[in-house]
């Protein structure tokens, strides 16, 4: 197993992902034009969060991180049809139980939702909208559960093009349900684009994995050793994505007690956010899962090591200058992103005080990703469900320290402190399992890349103060020129000082996109 194998994966999912981003900010750009910071989209992304929960607790979190080290064994040791043997029944036993919890979920939203909307007042409108919105979006959870087993699957074979392209399908739905629809339906709009969105991931990803062999059968057996061992392991695994999800949930109800547009702004910045993590953290850490599964399964604990290694390096390279760029450039890029039709100027400073704390956590929070994918390929996952039960205490402690002084900026700051605090402990803890983490050579590149996004960001800074306004345009067009500047002028800085210095992690991009071999990093991968 090659690391620009590795490194060639994660290019392919980041790619992915940093379009699936791109389309996110459209949509998001198209819903604050449409419907601004106001109780109706509040009420949406109340109603959202129920759905959206189970969708990462259940199918990208508790399901995928028991379903891959397993199928990752099965095809390491036993091959491909016993492997798709297992895949079918746990699809069949997916989608009996997505079945009854979608009807469960739309007989019961007036009962959970009002404890998630703490603030709505219990006889308003706003409520009353939360709760529809809620029973409108919850199949959605049915198809997003589907896509998410569909692509464990094909990761697992070594191909990550398509379920990396798959996201951009969503928001294509949205946005377009969105235009074509809110004029009849209003914010029920976003409701049907979720839900249809969710269908269109799920059918774009069936073609290549018809054509990696698989075909669909009828296969209901509790029995089956590998679902025996998946269902050992997704308790645990569920565990920890409650106590993950519990944050944003604990966010929303700490929100809901703020100004109007509180929750919102609060969902707009942690989508900035999102997309440095998306681009680079969260492809690092899809790449490497199978790959880690695969060690772990031969117990190859060296060659282990040397990989989680090069993961928490490669999100180093991409993170600190995210970091220090997104604090630099913050309220510049919200007010050219949203700051358009009833998103107004207030809308923006309460986003980018959001943006700021946020900020400060975003590099923990990557190498959390990188961190818990080692231990789940050990299929040890209990260790960082403690971590997070820990980690959920503080935030809320830090939550009630934090909302009475910086508001909607202190939860954002809650969320970061308690991120640092996860990643500390989760490093702590694997170094001693796996016996050394390669440290002096993290080290190395932390301090170089340190180094490189410092002088990077006074480049920016630079750039984006000292250029004045263009009067002979407009305001908007002067704005542009000036961000598009500072951030070519921070990615120049930042490339040319990385080769100059001969970071080792630039050097392996260089080598892996410098050949033209797939992306391969799987044992069974085609």
């Amino acid at each position: 197993m090659r690391k620009e194998g590795i490194v060639r994966a994660a290019g392919v999912v980041g790619l992915g992902t940093f379009l699936s981003r791109i389309f996110g900010l459209v949509r998001l750009q198209v819903i604050a034009y449409i419907f601004g910071y106001s109780a109706a989209t509040d009420a949406f992304w109340i109603a959202f969060t129920i759905p959206n929960l189970l969708r990462s607790l259940l199918a990208e979190g508790a399901l995928s991180t028991a379903f891959i080290p397993v199928l990752s064994e099965w095809l390491t040791k036993k091959g491909k049809d016993l492997a798709y043997g297992l895949v079918n029944n746990v699809l069949n036993i997916l989608i009996l139980l997505l079945a009854g919890l979608v009807v469960l979920g739309v007989f019961l939203a007036p009962r959970y939702v009002p404890c998630i909307a703490f603030g709505f007042p219990g006889d308003s409108p706003q409520l009353a909208l939360a709760v529809r919105l809620t029973q409108v979006m919850f199949p959605f959870l049915i198809f997003i559960s589907l896509a998410a087993l569909v692509m464990a699957t094909l990761n697992c074979r070594g191909h990550f093009a398509t379920p990396a392209f798959a996201p951009v399908l969503f928001s294509i739905t949205v946005i377009s349900s969105v235009i074509l629809l809110h004029r009849t339906y209003g914010i029920y709009s976003l409701a049907i684009g979720v839900v249809a969105g969710g269908g269109a991931q799920l059918l774009f990803q069936i073609p290549p994995l018809i054509r990696r062999g698989f075909g669909y059968r009828f296969a209901l057996s509790f029995n089956h050793p590998g679902v025996r061992k998946i269902g050992r392991l997704i308790g645990p695994a569920t565990l920890g994505g409650i106590t993950l999800q519990a944050n944003i949930i604990i966010n929303r109800i700490f929100a809901s007690t703020l100004p109007t547009g509180s929750i919102s702004a609060l969902q707009y910045a942690m989508r900035l956010i999102q997309f440095p993590l998306g681009i680079f953290a969260i492809a690092v850490s899809t790449a490497i899962f199978p790959a880690l599964s695969s060690l772990a399964a031969e117990k190859n604990m060296g060659e282990m090591r040397r990989v989680v290694s090069l993961g928490i390096r490669m999100v180093l390279l991409v993170l600190i200058p995210s970091t220090l760029g997104l604090i630099i450039i913050r309220k510049t890029l919200i007010s050219l992103l949203f700051e358009h039709g009833a998103f107004l100027a207030q809308d923006s400073l309460m986003t980018a005080q959001a943006l700021l704390y946020y900020a400060l956590g975003l590099l923990a929070m990557g190498e959390v990703m990188v961190l818990n994918r080692a231990f789940y390929s050990l299929q040890e996952i209990l260790v960082p469900v403690k971590v997070s039960l820990f980690v959920l205490f503080l935030n809320v402690l830090l939550n009630f320290l934090l909302i009475s002084s910086l508001k909607h900026s202190g939860l954002a700051l809650a969320t970061s402190i308690s991120m640092i605090c996860n990643m500390i402990i989760l490093l702590v803890l694997l170094r001693r399992r796996i016996k050394g983490l390669e440290g002096k050579i993290i080290l190395a590149s932390f301090w170089k890349i340190c180094l490189v996004s410092i002088l990077m960001a006074g480049g920016v800074y630079f750039i984006l103060e000292g250029i004045p306004s263009l009067v002979w345009i407009s305001a908007t067009s002067s704005e542009i020129i000036r961000a598009l500047a500072a951030i070519g002028t921070g990615a120049l800085i930042f490339f040319l000082l990385t080769y100059l210095l001969k970071i080792e992690e630039f050097k392996m991009v260089l080598r892996a996109f410098g050949k033209k071999s797939e992306p391969q990093i799987s044992s069974d991968g085609d």
